[in-house]
This record gives C-alpha cells, structure tokens and sequence, in this order.
C-alpha cells in the first residue's frame, strides 16, 4: 500500500508536469478512437468511394498511431527528468532500486488508466460531432455512429504496449541511476557542439540542397518522390543549423558588450548558452512541426475549396457521351430519353477528338511511343490527344488554316514553348500555343502532363498506325471519338434517371459532372478531415513541447532568479527578461517555419496539381489566412506559457 500511496502523492506533488502529459495522452486516444469508429462505421462504408476513404482512414490512423508513440515519449521524457530526480532522493533515503521500480510501476499503471478512460469518455463524447463533421465533408447521408468493441479495444491494446515500453525505459534508467549524478543532473549545461564551422556549413548545404530540389522541381508525378528527399534535408538542416547556428550567433551577443551588459539581455543569452543543445532541440521540434501543421493545412484546404473548379474545368457541359464504335451520337435518340425522364437538355454540341495516347516527350520536343525505361520516368510523360483543324475551327471563330507542316498546340499544364514538335521522324512547326480551346476539357481526370495537337487532317495520325500505347498500355491505331456535350435541367431522381438510361445504350460511355462531384467531394473531404486530425495533433505537439520547455527551464531557473532578486531584481525587470528570452522561443520557430513553407510552395503547388487542383488566387489566400491562424494560435500558446514561466522564476509571486 506504501508503494501505491508514494505513487500518487508523486503525481499529485507533480501535478504541473503530469496534468499536461494526461490530457495531451488522452487527447491522443481520443483521436485515435475517432478514426477507428470511422473506420467501422456504417455511413463511411455506404460511401460511393468508400473503399478509397477507408484506406485514407486507415493510412491516417497509422500515421496518428506513430505521431502518438513520437508524442508519449517526447513528452514523458520531461516527466522522467523530474523522477529521475525525485528516485536519487528515495534512493539516498534508503530505497533498493527494486523498491524504485515498484513505485514506477504503479505511477505508469495510474498514468496509463487515466489517460485511457478520460480519451475513451472524450473520444465517444466528440466522435458523435466529428463524424457529422467529416460526413458533412464527405457528402454523405448516413450519420448513424456504430460504436463497437473493436476500436474500444484497438487503442486500449496499442496504448497499453505505448506504456509498457514506458515502463521499460523507467526500469532501464533505475538500474543503470548514479544517485549524486541523478541529484545534480538539472544543474549541468550543456557542452558545446564541436566543429561547430563545419557543422553549419554541412547545414546550409542540406537546406540549400532541400530549397533547390522544391523550387526546380518541374514534374508534378516527380514531385511526390522527390518531397521526401526535401524534407530530409530540410529537417537535418533545421536541426543542424538550431543547435550549431544558436551556438554562434549567442557568442557573437556575448562579444558585443554594449548589447550583453543589459540586465535582461545578459541573464537571456547567460541561461541559453548553459542550455544550447536543449534549447536548439526543443527549437527546432517546434518549427518542424509547425511547418508540417501549415503544410498539411493549406494542401487540404486547397484540395478541398478546389475540387468544384476541377470539376468545371474538367466538364464543359454537365454530360459528356461518347460513342465506341465510331459512329455519331443519336442526337434524337437523347433527346427523346430526355422527354421521357421530364429532363431539358440546352447548350449542346458534337466534338470530334482522338482517344488519348501515352506518349514521351523527348528534349529535342520528339514524341515518341514508351519504352520501358521512359514509362517509368516521370518527366516527359504526355497524354496526347489529336483534334483535326476541322474540328477546331468549328470550336474557334477566330480560326487561321494550317499549312501540311503546321500544328497548333493546346498544353494543359502550359509548359511546353518550344516552336517545333517532331513525330514519325517529320517535323512540324507550332503555328500557335494556345491558352485554351472552347468546348473541350481544360483539366484531365490524371496525374501526367497532358496536352492537345491540333492537327491539318487525319493522314497526320493514320500514318502513325499503332506505334503508341493507349492508358490502358496497349499498342493500336490513334481513333477519334465522336462525343456529344450537354446541359441537364430537371430534378434529381430524373436526372439520375436519364443518366443511367443513357448509360445503356450500346457502344456508349457516359460520364457527368453530378457523380464526379460526389466521388470527389467524398475522396477530397477525405483528405481534409485527415488533415484536420493531423493538425490538431501538430498544434497540440508544439503547445507541449514549448509547455513542458518552460516549466522545466523554470524549475531549473528558479535559483538563480531567486538570488537576483535578492540583490535588488524587480519584478519588472524578471518579466522584461523572462519576455526576452521567450521571444527567441517563440519567434524564431514560426520565422522559420513560414520560410520553410514559402520554399515548399512549388513542390506543394504540383503536388495539388497531381489531383487537378487550379493553382490561383484561392490557394494564395488560403495559405495567408492559413499563416495569420498559426501566428494567432502561437500567440494565444505565448500567452499561456510566458505566464507559467513567470509564476516558476518569479520569487514573489510563487
């Protein structure tokens, strides 16, 4: 009974430390619990693309899962400090190091019951709010909340495992505990880092190497494998350059007199030169997951407020029908459909266009059929399609005849310029690059550069014969499509109606704007409730890490403030120190942070294009408004921090 007694009276004596890391722990849970009800839940699996989201669900659940165990760790190992402290006092008492673990133990069994029960309650509690939220987002109509045993007893199993490897870590650190290094460990700084020179030249090198490779990427397909190599470096250079960088530029303030020798000054570099490495670290933590809460928000959000122009741009009219085997759309036979279903069709028109082709796009500006070496590299695949001039001038008034050798080009993605284009070794010159052309789709349902030839009749592509894969990756002759587009006007069970009818006739394919904006809405909300979740847990990391930060460098400041104010420190002048030194902790990461993310801009905006995303105005805006949130965040996070720091140094008031 001692054992349990001692336990709780050193959770409860240290209740500044563990009441944080419950409710962050907690918090944690509840995420966790949140996801795997989505997961199971009925509306979820009644989605039209539900199998996509339950996988978006599942791939969030298992990041969520690894940023809890980051998180669990991260957090108690300033709660371990403060035991490893309090055990070299039991231990100088008279207490074995078996005595020590039993205590451990039973402090981790009461940690680990509060934080489950307390998550479980809130997760049940806000699940019922979150999940009308993310079917809100989605577009889905079943909002009934399943809950089960299986996602009670998933996090129950994971987070107990969270806390035996506590555990083991506690006993690890008990038998292998110097009681008089333990006593003393909170006073002792930190020795500066060697070849501190060549340390931060190694660190501009990696975040220059991770700058160029965001800002000179050109390929959104080469992006997404090139993002990972970005982030590496940047996130070593960050940590390089906080704990070596830090290192420099408070001994330059130190050479500087006239700067060291004010009051708040001299104490503010003193106490961050004794801690260099642990300030850096936490600095550096900081910003990096601030950068990834800006990231991910503004990447989701765009997505999200993005998906209704893709799906205008990808539409000219609300249907597009096309027919298989060659032959015209039955004009009549639609709109007899249509009177049938009580439907009104207005704005039609007929377009006459290649299928599309996978193509290479070569630097001499060859295309050329894939092989299997450029079917595997991202840069110069093309999706080609061919429109005769025929075809075009019907689309375009403004239309100038092309000579035998002359093209006109449509880039969707506008990045070719070149003035000539080869293909069947015979070279043609490009009459014009056109922004767009009226009637056909400006945005492709694809993640590969794409673009529209327009051609001076057929015997370009018949003499291509089949030299060129379709998507489907086989080799035939380049066919034209005769499509018929259309506006639809009627309710929604006709309009759904006259869909499916149409969708019956034979050698026809329908596709239509109502049923894309519905699989989108759900894989984009997808998206954004995802990053929602892995914001909140980004925000809540940080508000931790500097929390924690303050209240042990408090704890350990305590002394020394105690005795400045002996020999005349006012109270004013310990806040204008204490303002001091937490301007550098809050203002560097969030400069730091924002910059990451300006030169994480190109990468992210082809990235959003992967997914048809129109990169304007909209996406602009939102990372502003997406960086005004965060600094408002940070301030309401300073507020709360500077306060509970001040309360631990300040001898007055504590």
């Amino acid at each position: 009974m001692l054992y349990w007694k001692l336990a709780w009276q050193s959770i409860v004596k240290n209740k500044l430390e563990y009441l944080p890391f419950i409710l962050a722990g907690s918090a944690a849970v509840a995420l966790n619990l949140i996801i795997q009800l989505l997961i199971y839940s009925k509306g979820v699996k009644d989605l039209i693309a539900s199998v996509s989201v339950i996988e978006m669900l599942s791939f969030g659940q298992v990041v969520i899962c690894i940023l809890s165990i980051i998180f669990l760790i991260y957090t108690y190992s300033f709660l371990s400090k403060r035991k490893q402290t309090e055990f070299g006092l039991f231990n100088v008492l008279g207490m074995q190091k078996m005595d020590l673990i039993k205590i451990s133990w039973r402090q981790q069994l009461i940690s680990f019951v509060l934080i489950t029960v307390l998550g479980i309650i809130s997760g049940l509690v806000f699940s019922k709010v979150l999940i009308l939220l993310f079917m809100k987002l989605v577009g889905g109509n079943n909002f009934g909340l399943n809950i089960s045993g299986l996602p009670i007893l998933f996090v129950t199993i994971f987070f107990s495992v969270c806390f035996l490897c506590l555990l083991v870590k506690d006993v690890f650190s008990i038998i292998r505990m110097k009681t008089i290094s333990l006593l003393h460990a909170t006073k002792k700084g930190d020795s500066e880092p060697k070849n501190h020179w060549f340390l931060f030249i190694l660190g501009i090198g990696l975040l220059a190497g991770g700058y160029y490779i965001s800002l000179t990427v050109t390929s959104p397909l080469k992006a997404i494998t090139q993002f990972f190599i970005a982030v590496l470096l940047v996130v070593c250079a960050t940590y390089l350059l906080f704990i070596v960088a830090s290192t420099i530029v408070l001994k330059l303030m130190k050479q500087n007199k006239a700067y060291y020798y004010q009051t708040n000054h001299f104490i503010t570099v003193s106490n961050m030169l004794f801690r260099m490495k642990q300030n850096a670290t936490g600095l550096a933590s900081v910003s990096l997951l601030t950068t990834m809460a800006l990231v991910v928000v503004v990447t989701t959000v765009s997505m999200f407020i993005g998906q209704e122009d893709y799906v205008n741009q990808q539409f000219p009219r609300a249907v597009i029908l096309k027919k298989t085997n060659h032959q015209k759309n039955s004009v009549q036979t639609v709109h007899q459909l249509a009177d049938k279903h009580h439907i009104k069709i207005k704005n039609s028109y007929s377009l006459e266009i290649s299928s599309e082709i996978a193509g290479y796009l070569t630097e001499n500006h060859k295309i050329q059929p894939l092989t299997d070496s450029s079917a595997t590299s991202a840069d110069g695949l093309s999706e080609i399609q061919f429109m005769t001039s025929k075809q075009f001038a019907k689309l375009t008034p403004s239309y100038q005849k092309l000579k035998t050798n002359e093209v006109y080009i449509y880039d969707r993605q506008g990045t070719f310029k070149e003035p000539m284009i080869t293909f069947l070794n015979k070279t043609y010159h490009v009459k014009k690059i056109l922004k767009r052309i009226n009637g056909i789709p400006s945005e492709q349902p694809n993640m590969t550069h794409s673009m529209v030839i327009v051609v001076p009749s057929k015997n370009v592509t018949n003499a291509m014969g089949d030299i060129f894969n379709d998507l489907g990756d086989r080799k035939q002759a380049i066919t034209y499509q005769n499509q018929l587009l259309f506006n639809v006007f009627g309710n929604s069970k006709n309009r759904k109606a006259f869909l499916k009818d149409l969708s019956q006739l034979p050698n026809t394919t329908v596709t239509d704007k109502f049923s894309t904006m519905n699989a989108l809405k759900e894989f984009y909300g997808g998206f954004f409730f995802i990053g929602i979740i892995f914001s909140i847990s980004f925000v809540m990391a940080t508000g931790l890490i500097i929390y924690y930060k303050q209240i042990s460098e408090g704890r350990a400041d305590q002394q020394q403030f105690d005795i400045l104010q002996k020999v005349g420190m006012s109270n004013d002048e310990v806040k204008r120190t204490v303002n001091s030194q937490i301007i550098w902790i809050f203002g560097l990461p969030i400069i730091i942070a924002v910059m990451h993310l300006c030169f994480a801009m190109p990468m992210i905006h082809k990235i959003l294009q992967l997914f048809g995303i129109i990169i304007g105005p909209m996406v602009y805006i939102t990372t502003f408004i997406t960086i005004i949130s965060m600094i408002v965040i940070y301030y309401l996070i300073y507020l709360r921090t500077s306060k509970t720091y001040y309360l631990q140094v300040s001898r007055k008031i504590s």
